[in-house]
């Protein structure tokens, strides 16, 4: 992470050592209410909303029974995250600028229905107590093209950054983390990363160390449901274990289902992906 402190050479631009220190340490951070981000995430509702109209788009994004619009790269924003004249700001603004990436892309919304999780086309058992059981757990970027295959860094993102653009009850499937699961996770994969040329990095299995460590972290790491409201914010690390809770039977008549934003972009160094800052 690159701390950037407010002095009279960068007016306007204050990095905030306690919100490093907390996600440094905790692996996640949540943002208080501020009307800047719900103005963005109103905005961003409105988009989705009407892009939702086209049945193609909503046919083709739609998993788990139709309980599951997957959204990616369903918003169109800028490589700044604004919408037209309505800029992407909020007090997460400053952590975003600690990381070196090439931009934005466009913002993921994943919008979770009653009901969920269903079994997904051809998950197997296994594959689905685990989404039911443990929430699907993983950390982005690593993936397996099959299930059982070869599981390899393909995406190496810089943070998770999630924005709630619609206000949700709190049992309609919230995200959640396992607290500190970034240390144990970084100290499994650098072993393996960081003696090898970055250039041999995508070929990598890792299958077998993530798995076993993922197993370590619901063993000794806290879960954490991660609610957020309207105009509330919040930054997970890249390499900490997360998931999708399941829709709580007591949440009831809520059709437009629960909407979150999420922009996740790649690191410009990839040598920096298994370190925990």
């Amino acid at each position: 992470v690159r701390v950037v402190e407010s002095s009279e050479k960068t007016p306007g631009v204050f990095f905030d050592m306690k919100d490093l220190n907390e996600f440094e340490y905790k692996g996640w951070i949540k943002f208080e209410f501020d009307h800047r981000v719900a103005r963005w995430a109103k905005a961003a509702n409105s988009k989705i909303t009407l892009k939702l109209k086209n049945r193609e788009i909503l046919k083709n994004n739609l998993t788990c029974q139709g309980t599951w619009f997957v959204g990616v790269d369903a918003l169109d924003n800028d490589p700044g995250g604004a919408l037209g004249k309505i800029s992407l700001s909020g007090p997460f603004k400053s952590l975003m600028k600690s990381f070196e990436t090439s931009g934005l892309h466009s913002a993921q919304v994943s919008i979770i229905f009653e009901g969920y999780p269903k079994p997904r086309d051809q998950e197997s058992e296994s594959s689905f107590n685990f989404r039911l059981k443990r929430d699907a757990a993983h950390v982005d970027g690593l993936i397996a093209d099959f299930p059982g295959g070869p599981r390899k860094l393909k995406e190496p993102h810089a943070y998770v950054l999630g924005i709630p653009i619609n206000q949700a009850p709190k049992g309609a499937s919230p995200i959640v983390v396992w607290e500190g699961s970034h240390h144990l996770i970084s100290k499994a994969l650098k072993q393996l990363f960081l003696n090898r040329d970055p250039g041999e990095w995508k070929d990598l299995d890792v299958r077998e160390v993530y798995l076993q460590t993922r197993k370590t972290v619901f063993e000794k790491c806290k879960r954490r449901v991660l609610h957020a409201n309207l105009g509330e914010s919040y930054m997970i690390h890249r390499l900490c274990v997360h998931g999708i809770s399941p829709w709580h039977s007591g949440v009831k008549n809520f059709p437009e289902g629960r909407k979150i934003a999420y922009f996740r972009p790649e690191l410009q160094y990839l040598a920096d992906w298994p370190k925990l800052s």
